[in-house]
């Protein structure tokens, strides 16, 4: 057995009195994968930091970590995007980037620009943003808020390969990856395996575990609760998640068509043009959401599908083409009363940005309440405190700093923080995402009550496919900036539709069919 890089012995964590961690135990071994696996809010962010040498605010730690010699350590978050400058070009921060790993790897003189430029192409690639070279300058130029959620966290994995480290900790890399673009990033990260390079994964992404773990730790209430080979783990995760008994049986795909919903639409988008107007993400786009309906929405990553949702919240102003809830066309977001903004909730992707980190959840959470629905201070937190309860967030959870929670923990946070509105519409953008299959699973099945009890519309967007089958009463694509809605999920997987849209069945196991 070769050398550990890293030993892990009896690290505990705490935030404030409440224990987190404890007794944590393990080795990382050079051109290994290390799987972390458990349910949201079991403490795998917490160690995966710890083991990077990140502090997190409120959490203190004990035990130690040993390197067996000086190690180049990358570390990515969970919501990676956050590590990017907004304010500057891909290309910009790339190639800085790279001129200081050439530096501290012991290069001599400037980096030549066609090294650097090969470097960085190869990193995109890696990431599963892999351009040819008539595309390369064409993405360089960029500012990351022109790509899409799962395209910002690649672009922040690239920025840490640049360096080449021995050790790379990854908080939930696939979040937000649609199938095809998950397994070009596996295979990137495999690649860095042969290279002798030790990855620490955080996921709870059972196909993960399957196709690239070396050995999986199962992390239970801050707890190891025990630790298998690759194909042990693997077979028995996947088994698990796929007979349906960790999402609440979703996961498994039914040939029963939804209920319709055939009554007036609460939402109309009609011609709808968005983003740069020589080159729009989204063309011409008509929809119709139905009171009490569940719309699954699709797409690779870079669709445009989280662009339609900011032009139905109001967040991005179309080129041309209207929105209406029901026959009242609705302007953008800061022109929209009260009424319009609870009518209309969106629940973002990267949901940890969207919080205030120095102000306590539950009173981000009621402020919904005492804004959009009168209430005062204390009905407000009461009926916060309900919601995120029924979300599986208790009240000294709650009562927490966003740096203190999870990220799945925040994303459940962020639903609450919309459901307390009451909203007519819910645009839920990869609200599943970084959830284990039982919370998610509570997930849906609280927004299926609420849409049944409210008479709701939700506009789903997300890559689980699976899920999506078991849950949507209708199923659309975004592809080429165009959108088809393909009809229930039996009419979906037996039509023929876009050719991205076999696609995301084949990657996904589904294969263009439903199982009897």
């Amino acid at each position: 057995m070769p050398e550990p890089l890293i030993t892990v012995r009896d690290l505990g964590a705490r935030a404030g009195d409440t224990p987190i961690l404890s007794d944590i135990d393990f080795e990382i071994a050079p051109g290994e994968v290390l799987i972390l696996f458990g349910p949201s809010g079991a403490g795998k962010t917490t160690i995966a930091a710890a083991v990077a040498g990140v502090q997190r605010p409120g959490i203190e730690l004990t035990g130690e970590i040993s390197r067996s010699r000086v190690l180049r350590v990358g570390y990515l978050p969970q919501y990676a995007a956050g590590t990017l400058n907004p304010a500057r070009r891909v290309g910009a921060v790339l190639g800085e980037l790279a001129a200081v790993a050439h530096r501290r790897g012991g290069g001599r003189g400037r980096l030549r620009a066609s090294t650097r430029r090969e470097r960085i192409a190869r990193v995109l690639a890696a990431v599963a943003i892999g351009p040819g070279d008539d595309d390369l300058d064409r993405i360089l130029r960029k500012y990351p808020f022109e790509f899409s959620g799962g395209e910002r966290a690649r672009l922040a994995l690239a920025q840490v390969l640049l360096f080449e480290p021995d050790v790379l900790v990854v908080d939930e890399p696939t979040v937000g990856l649609d199938s095809v673009a998950r397994a070009a990033l596996l295979a990137g990260l495999r690649g860095l395996r042969a290279a002798g390079s030790a990855v620490v994964l955080v996921t709870h992404d059972p196909f993960v575990v399957e196709q690239i773990g070396d050995r999986t730790l199962f992390v239970r209430a801050g707890r190891l609760s025990g630790a298998e080979g690759c194909g042990t783990a693997g077979r028995a995760v996947t088994a698990r998640a796929r007979s349906g008994t960790c999402d609440g049986g979703a996961a498994a795909i039914t040939t029963e068509v939804a209920a319709a919903h055939d009554g007036e639409p609460v939402l109309r988008v009609r011609d709808l043009v968005a983003g740069p107007p020589r080159d729009p993400t989204l063309r011409a786009i008509d929809l119709d959401l139905r009171a009490g309906e569940m719309l699954g929405l699709l797409g690779v990553s870079g669709a445009g599908k989280s662009t339609l949702a900011r032009c139905l919240a109001g967040l991005t102003r179309p080129v041309a083409g209207e929105v209406r809830a029901g026959d009242d066309p609705l302007p953008v977001l800061r022109r929209r009363t009260r009424h319009q903004i609870a009518a209309i909730q969106y629940v973002w992707q990267e949901s940890a940005a969207s919080f205030d980190a120095r102000r306590a959840v539950l009173d981000q959470v009621a402020a919904t309440g005492i804004r959009l629905r009168a209430m005062d201070r204390a009905q407000a937190r009461a009926a916060a405190t309900a919601l995120l309860t029924d979300l599986g967030i208790g009240p000294e959870q709650a009562g927490r700093l966003p740096d203190e929670l999870s990220g799945g923990q925040l994303q459940r946070a962020a639903l609450a923080r919309a459901l307390l509105a009451r909203p007519r519409v819910l645009l839920c953008d990869e609200v599943t995402t970084a959830l284990d299959k039982p919370t998610a699973g509570l997930i849906l099945d609280h927004l299926d009550e609420y849409r049944r009890t409210h008479g709701a519309a939700v506009l789903w967007i997300s890559h689980d496919l699976r899920s999506q089958f078991g849950r949507a009463d209708r199923i659309a694509v975004l592809d080429g900036g165009r959108l088809t809605v393909l009809g229930s999920p039996a009419e979906a997987a037996m039509r023929s539709g876009p050719a991205i849209f076999a696609r995301l069945l084949r990657a996904d196991g589904l294969d263009h069919r439903l199982p009897v």
